[in-house]
Order: structure tokens, then C-alpha cells, then sequence
């Protein structure tokens, strides 16, 4: 059995990233792999067991929210991570999930340090439709966050980012292991399926799941896919 673990699924659960689990239950669940999905809220203790992570994005005020719970199983979480058990951090998660996160304020807060990073809260936003080029093909989305994020030593860029406007390509989001970081909406998975196979089968290994065929359903929604990656490439013309 794949068990995926959902951090705090109400307080960060905006810009659809609830779509990214989705993906996963269902493209598991179309290749007959047996997955579950535990949802973790503040104040809950962790499964003894998971193999892929994920957090989505969220207001500041769904960060202050359950920064004190992250920062209670943040010991755990670095276990897993050091162990090889993927993550995927979308936006404010990864900020959270980062070695720092600087409010507006400028107060520092301590992260969970799964990921090798800094995110500095300002008031300029990103919107907008982006493409990208990763190192598992080409992928588009869409970002909506308001920070500046650097990486320390131990992580690698995720993505190399095309914008309407700006200078491009530029480098966005964290690689550290199987592990992701990154600001792109759309969501994520259900946009770029070449990324949910990615992340599921590592966890299918770590399961010891065999990694099932594609079928025709498959098939389908990744052309729907396909051609919204493509719609947004030609919008960035």
C-alpha cells in the first residue's frame, strides 16, 4: 500500500493544489496500485509510515496557523526526508517547509529544514501563466506567491521559468533528492503528469508497489493536459 500524507489540507488548500493528491489517488488507482491518503491537521500525531509528503499553498494566515504543529513534527519530517521519502511543497508549504521563512515584519521564523532554503515575504506578488523547462521535460503552470526565495547549499533549482514579462529563463523552485519545491500552480500534477509519475513512482518503490500500465484513461487526461500546457505556451508568445 502507497500511504501519502497531506499536510493541513484546509488551511493550505488554495490555487486547487488539492488537485496534485487527486492525481495521484487516481492515476495510482487507473494503473491498479493500492494508494491511500491520510490528511494531517494541527494537533494530530503523524502515521508511523508514509511515502510521499505533500503540502499545498495558503494565506499568511493559514501559515500562522500551524506553524507551531510544523515546527512540533519538523523533527519527524527531516527524518523522512533524510530517509528518501519524497516531498512535494507547493508555495507557502514550501516556504514553511524551508530551513527559514522572514515575514513582512522581518521576523526570522525557523522551518521544518526539509528543504535547503529561505523564503523572504514581501508585498510585490508573481501572477501569471508560466512555462518551464525541468530536467524530467517541459511543464507549464501558474504561480501566485509573494516572496523571494534563495537556495542554500544542498539543493538544485527545480525549474528554468519563461514569463509573460521579465527577464526569463530564470531559475525557480528546489530539487533535493526526490524531493520538490516550487510556486507553479495549475495544479502541479494533473498539468504536468510527467512530474506525478515522477514522485509516484519513488513512493511506489519505497512501498514496495509495483508501478502499473498505463491504460486509456489514462492516457486521456494526459492529452488534455498535453494541450493545456500548449495553450498556455501560446498565450506566452
Amino acid at each position: 500500500m502507497i500511504r501519502v500524507l497531506h499536510l493541513y489540507p484546509r488551511e493550505l488548500g488554495i490555487n486547487g493544489d488539492v488537485g496534485n493528491v487527486l492525481a495521484l489517488r487516481r492515476r495510482a488507482q487507473w494503473r491498479g496500485m493500492p494508494l491511500e491518503v491520510s490528511d494531517h491537521h494541527p494537533g494530530q500525531s503523524l502515521p508511523v509510515s508514509v511515502h510521499l509528503v505533500h503540502i499545498g499553498s495558503g494565506p499568511v494566515s493559514g501559515q500562522e496557523a500551524v506553524r507551531d504543529d510544523v515546527a512540533a513534527i519538523a523533527p519527524v519530517l527531516r527524518e523522512w526526508a533524510a530517509a528518501g521519502i519524497p516531498f512535494l511543497a507547493i508555495a507557502a508549504g514550501w516556504q514553511l517547509l524551508g530551513r527559514e521563512l522572514v515575514a513582512l515584519d522581518g521576523t526570522v521564523h525557523e522551518g521544518a529544514g526539509v528543504f535547503p532554503s529561505r523564503a523572504t515575504l514581501t508585498t510585490d506578488r508573481r501572477v501569471g501563466e508560466v512555462v518551464a523547462d525541468t530536467d524530467w521535460g517541459s511543464i507549464a503552470g501558474f504561480e501566485n506567491h509573494g516572496a523571494v526565495t534563495e537556495l542554500l547549499d544542498g539543493g538544485a533549482p527545480f525549474a528554468r521559468v519563461v514569463r509573460r514579462e521579465g527577464p526569463g529563463p530564470v531559475e525557480e523552485g528546489v530539487v533535493t533528492g526526490p524531493s520538490i519545491g516550487t510556486n507553479l500552480h495549475g495544479p502541479l500534477l494533473p498539468m504536468n503528469p510527467v512530474i506525478a509519475d515522477r514522485l509516484l513512482a519513488v513512493a511506489a518503490g519505497l512501498a514496495g508497489v509495483r508501478m502499473g500500465p498505463d491504460d486509456d484513461r489514462i492516457r486521456q487526461v494526459d492529452d488534455r493536459a498535453a494541450r493545456s500546457r500548449d495553450a498556455i505556451r501560446a498565450r506566452l508568445r
